[in-house]
């Protein structure tokens, strides 16, 4: 970033901090020049003045409704944003970004489901194996008393 210290460059206004296309020789920074702006970039530098114009304002406590100036802010942000090639590359990572939510999701609830399957297989073997040892004692029990009566 450079400080704009003249008008004309990029059409930026003086003053205001931007980043520039510079060259660094014997250690004097100079911002290169261009002959001419795309429109849309030159859009962009405009909606980035009026950004920074607001921001400033903010910041030197020069406005008496920050909540507009804040407002100002966003909606040039958005409007900078606002570019079809943008829009559709936004609207593909918020398609993405939902899609690997929802895989997340589908990936969790078959966990939690394994996860139940699995403590439901534990808790039906473990039951298996107390009815099984009660079922062995019971008929050790029963031996016994057989074992007894013929004693008797």
């Amino acid at each position: 970033a450079v400080v704009s210290t003249q008008s004309g460059q990029y059409g930026t206004k003086p003053g205001c901090v931007f980043g520039f296309p510079v060259t660094v020789t014997n250690g004097v920074v100079t911002v290169k020049e261009v002959d001419s702006i795309p429109e849309k970039l030159r859009e962009i530098i405009d909606l980035q003045n009026e950004q920074l114009r607001a921001e400033k304002k903010v910041a030197l406590g020069e406005c008496d409704d920050i909540e507009k100036a804040l407002n100002c802010v966003e909606q040039t942000a958005w409007t900078i944003l606002e570019t079809p090639q943008l829009k559709k590359l936004l609207d593909e990572k918020e398609g993405e970004r939902k899609a690997k939510e929802e895989a997340d999701k589908k990936a969790a609830d078959i966990k939690a489901k394994e996860e139940a399957k699995r403590k439901a297989e534990e808790e039906a073997l473990k039951k298996a194996e107390e009815e099984a040892a009660a079922a062995a004692a019971a008929a050790a029990a029963e031996e016994e008393e057989e074992i007894d009566y013929d004693a008797d």
